[in-house]
């Protein structure tokens, strides 16, 4: 995949060492990413308007990824993946019924993060 020069992608999570390890991995792919240790400051940075995707933790301390996942469909915001440990088919059902563009397990595949970027035209 050729990312867009001008793609940004949001990783929201409370897990710092996922967090930077993500923006390694964007970096070295040639892609920009923010990065926010909750929903809340996400969504209070104003970042929402300048990324092309978001991947968001699920289960986050105060607003959780469902909850931003929600805010940022009603917004019309950019394409959210939530990314998870706890992966059932019932989150997975009810991220995609919220708007989910993507549904990601932890530990995350790499190839599976360029495919939702791909396919959710973020890049």
């Amino acid at each position: 995949m050729q990312p867009n020069p001008h793609t940004t992608v949001a990783i929201v999570d409370d897990d710092h060492f996922l967090r930077e390890s993500l923006r390694d991995f964007f970096d070295a792919m040639g892609i920009d990413s923010v990065v926010h240790g909750s929903a809340d400051a996400f969504l209070a940075s104003g970042d929402i308007a300048r990324v092309q995707c978001v991947l968001a933790d699920l289960k986050m301390p105060g607003t959780n990824g469902m909850d931003l996942l929600r805010k940022i469909v009603a917004l019309g915001g950019p394409p959210v993946c939530i990314m998870t440990s706890f992966a059932d088919s019932y989150t997975r059902k009810m991220a995609q019924s919220c708007g989910a563009a993507g549904f990601i397990e932890k530990p995350i595949d790499a190839a599976s993060l360029l495919e939702f970027i791909s396919k959710s035209n973020c890049g």
